[in-house]
Formats: structure tokens, sequence, C-alpha cells
């Protein structure tokens, strides 16, 4: 960790002084970062019990879990092979949609994260530089999540694949934007249980504490508010951090999954030390839904 701060304490130095010496650092470390990544291995470790039959088709190489080999297993289906996608919130070297970047006709990746834009632009530049990317800086909100949308892609260009993942307030964007992607994939807090339907308050500025747990919304949350924009739940991540959700026209090609069934817990955390982080939880400041 000392190592780590020392690091990222010379390069805002560098960031302050001289600028362009501190993108290039920051871009070539990131192009070796990332070049690795695409070429590991893929993993198949489960993080959970009680799986489904899509979980049979996770691996991870890209993803920051296993959510990799759900996507594609999906589009597999889907049989579509040109998506569309937006990526709302990501790491540069690790997210939910750089494994279908070769089945990619146009993407928009949008973080707030300058540092992050900076190295996923010059990296996707260099290694797929005929592809149509779009990387936006900009720290999206409610007020201008469908701006976005529309600014990057026109009326007949159709969303295919919508990741959200801005460890926060994540349900409350997903309840403003006014497209239907066939598929989206959000986070959840597994740390709410099955039965609740809530969330953290909205704030427009949020910012993620690491440390705390305090963040997102139910699973049950987000899909009662998925159901009622036609959406359909069909896969939850082994991890427990992210959700599958199908629209209405294209259910028929996957099980509908029934919620209370197919909840998970990371099989790391034991009953009892999950139970005293959800009466923590309840002892902050939440949104109820019902």
């Amino acid at each position: 960790m000392k190592i780590k701060k020392l690091r990222e304490n010379i390069l805002e130095f560098i960031k302050k002084k001289f600028f362009i010496l501190y993108k290039v650092i920051i871009i070539i470390g990131g192009c070796i970062k990332f070049f690795k990544k695409i070429n590991c291995k893929k993993k198949y470790t489960k993080f959970s019990s009680n799986l489904d039959k899509i979980n049979d088709f996770e691996y991870q190489v890209t993803s920051q879990n296993n959510e990799d080999g759900i996507i594609n297993h999906i589009f597999d289906q889907l049989k579509i092979d040109k998506l569309n996608f937006i990526e709302i919130g990501f790491d540069y070297y690790q997210n939910n949609s750089l494994g279908i970047l070769k089945k990619c006709n146009k993407a928009l990746f949008v973080d707030g994260d300058n540092k992050k834009a900076i190295i996923l632009r010059n990296v996707l530049k260099l290694f797929y530089p005929k592809t149509k990317i779009i990387v936006q800086n900009t720290l999206v909100d409610i007020d201008n999540i469908n701006q976005i949308k529309e600014q990057n892609f026109n009326d007949q260009e159709e969303i295919d694949f919508l990741s959200i993942d801005v460890d926060g307030i994540d349900y409350y964007l997903l309840k403003e934007i006014n497209f239907k992607p066939k598929l989206i994939c959000i986070e959840y807090n597994f740390w709410f249980g099955k039965d609740l339907s809530c969330a953290v308050p909205y704030e427009k500025n949020y910012t993620l504490d690491s440390l705390s747990n305090y963040i997102g919304a139910s699973l049950k949350a987000i899909t009662e508010l998925a159901n009622s924009k036609g959406y359909h739940l069909i896969a939850i991540d082994s991890a427990c951090i992210n959700a599958f959700f199908i629209r209405d026209d294209l259910k028929h090609n996957f099980e509908i999954l029934n919620l209370e069934k197919s909840f998970k817990y990371p099989i790391k955390f034991n009953k009892e030390f999950i139970l005293e982080i959800k009466d923590k939880l309840f002892l902050k400041d939440l949104k109820y839904f019902n």
C-alpha cells in the first residue's frame, strides 16, 4: 500500500507540472495492462451456490467477475453479432463490454473519471482502430443520461446492450432512461437481501465510499423497476453483483428467473456476518419503494 501511495503521489506531481508526460505515462501503462488482460485465460470460478442454468455459461476474461460468459451467451442466443452498446461506469482494463468489442458495431463508454477516460480512449484507438467507439468523460446523472444517448446514437440505431455500473445511483439511472435496449446489465446490492425493495437516496454528485456497503439498490427494487419498464430477470451472476434483464419481446429465448428462488449470497460470507452487515445497513437512511 505504501508503494502504491508513493506511485500515486509521484503521478499527481507529474500531472500538475508536466501534463503531457503524465498522459504518456498513464497511456503506456494502460496499454500494457490492457494487453495482459485481454490475453488472460478464461476463468470459470463460481462465487456462490444456488446457481441457475445460465450460470453454467459464466466465465471471466475482461469483466470484473463472470459477466463475460453470460453476456456472450445471451447474444449468441439472440443471434446478434453486430452490437450497439452503452457502458455507463467503467475501468479501462475491466468492464462488462470489453468482451464484446469484437462484435461491436458502435459503442459508447461513459465515466466521470478523467484518467480512466484518457487511458481507455487511447487504448481502444490502438487495439480497435477501425471500430466506432466513443469514450466520453462525463458524470452521468438522471438529468443527462438520455441526452448522452441521443447525442451519440440516432433514432435508427437501436441499443442492443446497456451496462449500468456506477456503484450508487444505478436504480435512479435505470428509472430515468427513455430508450429500450434489448439487454440491460445493472449492479445491485446483495447485502439488502431478497425481501426488501429499497435503495440509498439519490444524490446527483454521488461518490462511492469503497469501504462501505451503503450503496446501490436491492435486487427486488431493481427487478420491480425493470418489470415496470417491460424487462424480465434472466440472470444473476454468481458473484452476486450484476443482474441481467431482457426486453419483453425477446423473453421467449430465455428462462425467466424467480427472484426469491434464484437469489444468492457469495459463499465467502457466512450467515452471521451477512446479518451483521444487514443490521448496520438498515440503520442508515434508505428509500423504500413498497
